[in-house]
């Protein structure tokens, strides 16, 4: 008598239909995780790109403040030439204020020197004429 294999293959048909089934059900979670590994992936990546952006916002910010800063430095640096120049001039005329100082210092006691001159000559003439 020859076999009967329909149990058999009854079995098999339902373990390749299990195995179809097991199949699908692989591809909708791999095609899950995929979907959910790419939403992941893009939320990230805006993040890092956010991220990125606002810290070249604040070197933007920094890099202005630095310009800035620059120019008050220039700034002060021309104040202080400026005042070095002033300086410069204010001793110049300190200078010729105390050359003037010596020279009227000089004719004062030139001028004192010939008052006593005179005085005496003054005297010695008085005394001949009486």
């Amino acid at each position: 008598m020859a076999a009967d294999y329909t149990d058999l293959l009854a079995l098999m048909g339902d373990v390749l239909r299990a195995v179809d089934r097991q199949t699908e059900e692989n591809k909708r979670n791999i095609e899950d995780l995929g979907n959910r590994f790419e939403a992941i992936f893009n939320r990230f990546a805006e993040a890092t790109s956010d991220g990125f952006s606002r810290m070249e916002k604040k070197i933007d910010g920094v890099k202005q403040e630095v310009a800035g800063v620059k120019q008050e430095v220039a700034g002060v640096k021309q104040e202080v030439a400026g005042v070095k120049q002033e300086v410069a001039e204010l001793r110049a005329d300190v200078r010729q204020i105390d050359q003037r100082l010596v020279r009227i210092e000089t004719n004062q006691a030139m001028q004192a020197d010939m008052l006593h001159r005179l005085e005496i000559l003054e005297s010695i003439v008085l005394r001949k004429a009486s």
